[in-house]
């Protein structure tokens, strides 16, 4: 039974199972590349996606102090110009009046979980780019419309502001940031927080993103995935305490916990802490991996209920 239980896990696993997209080619009509020249001359290159006749969303960092806009598809190319934003949540809508494109489903903020099959889709390094994986995590920050998405589907520098989809092909959030120690700790924000904004546009502030300043002020989360890309599990460890404490009703307060006992030798509190996910989020399956995997090393059950 515990070997049938171990290849059970095994293909469950976060990450073991493709995504399964059919034609990855098929996003290329939703996600454009943005050719972006900056007010002291330099370039940027980025992505968008279209969300409606002659408009697209990006990211705010990716047109920051634009002189001149350009979204193109293959050979063929359009002027943009900004339209709308909100520069805390680093999103910015685009105009382009002559662009024939037809926007993606929208998917509503409560359909992204934790281990849905997803597929990033941006310009990573100026070239056209898909990308499969999961959603590892949804974390709070202090805006309304949704959680920002973590997610193992890759993307690099010139993906932002594309993407993020479920297989079905309905937009989950746009790619806007990873982590630059690497490891999955790939981020998007909710498609959520840009409806929002297509009711009540911002002008830009100019005070920067939530996340170009990792700081508990802008969640803690942040933090913890700072900590965790660098492993440094002391810290995380001195994170989690805080955070569950502040939040004690946040599933991902203590996978943070759960994480940090865990690489700190403490089998018994990590497990405590994964348990204490699943009584939040009963859906969680890399909590369950992670206590299936305990309950292999220790040899006796921890599972509860």
């Amino acid at each position: 039974m515990r070997v049938l239980v171990v290849v059970f896990w095994l293909l469950l696993a976060p990450g073991a199972v493709a995504a399964g997209v059919r034609d990855p080619a098929a996003f290329d009509r939703w996600v454009l590349k943005v050719q972006v020249v900056r007010s002291d001359g330099m370039r940027e290159l980025g992505s968008a996606v279209v969300i409606g006749p002659g408009r697209l969303v990006t990211n705010c960092h990716v047109v920051r102090n634009a002189v001149r806009i350009e979204v193109t598809r293959g050979d063929t190319r359009w002027n943009a110009s900004m339209d709308s934003g909100d520069e805390y949540r680093d999103l910015c809508f685009l105009k382009v009046p002559d662009y024939p494109g037809a926007p993606p489903r929208m998917a509503e903020p409560g359909d992204a979980k934790v281990s849905l099959p997803v597929v990033a889709v941006g310009y990573s390094g100026g070239r056209f780019t898909v990308s499969e994986g999961y959603i590892k995590g949804l974390f709070t920050c202090a805006c309304d419309g949704g959680r920002v998405i973590q997610t193992s589907a890759r993307f690099d520098p010139g993906a932002s502001g594309g993407g993020l989809f479920d297989t079905e092909g309905r937009l989950l959030g746009i790619l806007t940031f990873k982590s630059e120690a690497g490891g999955d700790f790939h981020f998007a924000v909710p498609v959520g927080w840009m409806k929002a904004l297509g009711h009540t546009p911002r002008a830009l502030s100019g005070k920067g993103t939530f996340w170009e300043d990792a700081t508990r002020d802008s969640g803690y989360f942040m933090v913890a995935c700072d900590l965790g890309a660098r492993q440094d599990w002391d810290g995380l460890y001195r994170l989690a305490r805080d955070w569950v404490r502040q939040e004690p009703d946040n599933p991902q307060a203590w996978m943070a916990w759960g994480r940090s006992n865990l690489h700190l030798g403490k089998p018994e509190e990590a497990a405590r802490g994964f348990q204490k996910v699943l009584d939040l989020d009963s859906t969680h399956s890399e909590a369950w991996w992670e206590l299936q995997k305990l309950e292999i090393d220790l040899g006796r059950p921890l599972l509860g209920g």
